[in-house]
């Protein structure tokens, strides 16, 4: 902001011929060189900042103008990343500034949704209207159609020049409709329908126009691209670059790819000076599960095949003989239903979930273990199970619809066994809902302890967080965001886990519990 501050003197020490004749240099100048658009005239807005939310463009960091100069240069680009380095609003700049400074534009912002695309859409709304007056009058810039974009479409049109920034959904059908200057593709790793987006905007590269794909590493159809594999029938080749690879700066490496004609640059954190310390390496990896810092920072594209779901698993740290419960702290229970039904105990103690025990009925149902569970409790739990907010159950969402059988839900059932006025919560209905709930204390560790520890009395639970609950050996044939578990004799008792864990998490809100921010502990290697 100092720049800014000492050129705005400048400018305002002018007299009005001057000033006349500044914003026409500057309004050329800006025509001509993009860079020079983007180091003056763009602002950013951070709401993670809330004390300086909006900010100057960072044109500090080299490795912007790299990308710049490239864009600059080349129709097609493909960018696997390291996360927060500015990347979306450095190319949405520049397809703004393209936008603004030529006629018969129509550029074009993917998305996984349209809801995402209409974001990246604000975005260039919000770099037109912070666009400093005493930089370029608005006079000297192409009136935006009713000083806003519109919200459905996603669009910004600028009639008096015929050009147009819109936002689109990932996917073919409305790709198809129109030929388009060029296309950013925000976080496309991750879309489910990358493959139909990349063959429905062909007619665009065919046509001399720019796309350009940046996103945060993951298996998938993205992958295809940065390797120049676009045929091959999975993702299981070797993630090695398919051209010399050049160095022009650390934490940039570049190729271009011979068949699909992607230039890529595989950008790492370490490409900003502020970021090569351990110091920074350190405060994220320990912000988050070892296998997300290696997808989303290192240069990981993580696969899932064969592997087991929790990666941060410490058999030595999550694991204790002699775990005993607490009197006068509430039982939980999570259960999880179908022909081998599953129910693992445990207690919140402080900051501590406490695994007590588990149950598995291999050939039966909820009408056969339930009676077991029960009565386990009433010989080693008697006082917990007479009075208020002493037991309480974390079930499958499913528990609560009726069987084509059976009039009778599965959590009738348990109201039976345990009392009508037990209580009984449904569990979190998504996939990445329930396994977050385990990783959030799996990988927290408090002073006195981790936040998960699980007695040895859990032999299956133990043995699948140790690689039996894993993930298909062909996973790999599937969509990145379809991936799940293998269904085996470690899913019931794992499921019941995450539904456990979920429930305690929202217990832990419930009471209010003010926590300080926790260490975090990682499985060795």
């Amino acid at each position: 902001m100092e720049r800014h501050e000492r050129e705005f003197a400048h400018f305002n020490s002018l007299n009005e011929l001057e000033k006349a004749r500044y914003h026409t240099q500057a309004h050329a100048r800006y025509m001509r060189d993009p860079w020079e658009f983007l180091k003056e005239c763009v602002f950013t807005l951070d709401p993670v900042n809330q004390a300086h939310p909006i900010k100057a463009f960072p044109s500090h960091l080299a490795y912007l103008e790299f990308l710049c100069r490239l864009w600059q240069r080349k129709r097609q680009i493909a960018i696997p990343k390291s996360r927060r380095m500015v990347c979306s609003w450095g190319f949405i700049s520049l397809y703004t500034w393209d936008t603004l400074f030529h006629s018969g534009r129509h550029n074009a912002f993917v998305s996984k949704k349209e809801d995402d695309a209409g974001d990246l859409i604000s975005r260039a709304e919000f770099i037109y209207h912070k666009i400093p007056e005493w930089r370029l009058p608005r006079m000297l810039l192409p009136k935006l159609k009713n000083n806003k974009m519109s919200k459905q479409p996603p669009l910004m049109e600028f009639e008096e020049i015929n050009s147009k920034l819109q936002g689109f959904p990932q996917g073919a059908d409305q790709m198809r409709q129109f030929t388009l200057s060029g296309i950013l593709g925000d976080e496309c790793a991750f879309w489910e329908q990358a493959q139909a987006f990349y063959s429905a905007s062909k007619p665009t590269l065919d046509g001399g126009g720019k796309m350009t794909l940046i996103s945060s590493r993951s298996p998938g159809f993205f992958k295809k691209i940065v390797f120049d594999q676009l045929d091959a029938q999975d993702l299981t080749f070797q993630e090695t670059p398919p051209a010399p690879v050049k160095r022009p700066m650390e934490g940039v490496e570049l190729w271009e790819n011979p068949k699909n004609r992607f230039c890529v640059v595989d950008l790492h954190y370490t490409a900003n000076p502020e970021k090569r310390g351990n110091a920074w390496k350190e405060a994220v990896r320990s912000s988050m599960p070892i296998r997300d810092f290696l997808m989303e920072y290192e240069r990981s594209w993580q696969t899932f095949e064969g592997k087991p779901v929790y990666a941060d698993f410490n058999r030595t740290l999550h694991v204790a003989s002699g775990v005993k419960p607490e009197p006068g702290i509430p039982l939980l229970l999570g259960w999880d239903f179908g022909l081998t039904p599953a129910c693992i105990l445990a207690q919140l103690v402080g900051r501590q979930l406490r695994v007590l025990r588990e149950f598995v009925e291999t050939n039966g149902s909820i009408s056969k273990l339930a009676p077991v569970v029960n009565a386990y409790l009433q010989t080693n739990y008697l006082s917990w199970m007479h009075g208020e907010d002493k037991l309480t159950h974390y079930i499958d969402p499913a528990g609560f619809q009726k069987a084509q059988t059976d009039e009778r839900t599965c959590a009738d059932i348990m109201r039976n066994i345990f009392g009508m006025q037990t209580k009984i919560h449904p569990g979190p209905v998504t996939w990445e809902a329930r396994k977050n709930a385990v990783e959030d204390y799996l990988t927290k560790t408090y002073g006195e302890g981790p936040a998960m520890l699980i007695s040895e009395d859990c032999p299956i639970l133990i043995e699948g967080f140790n690689g039996g609950y894993q993930y298909s050996e062909k996973s790999i044939d599937i969509e990145p965001a379809q991936v799940r578990p293998l269904k085996n004799k470690f899913s019931h008792p794992h499921d019941a886990l995450q539904y456990l864990c979920a429930g305690a998490t929202q217990l832990r809100k419930a009471y209010r519990i003010n926590l300080p921010t926790p260490s975090y502990g990682f499985a060795a290697g």
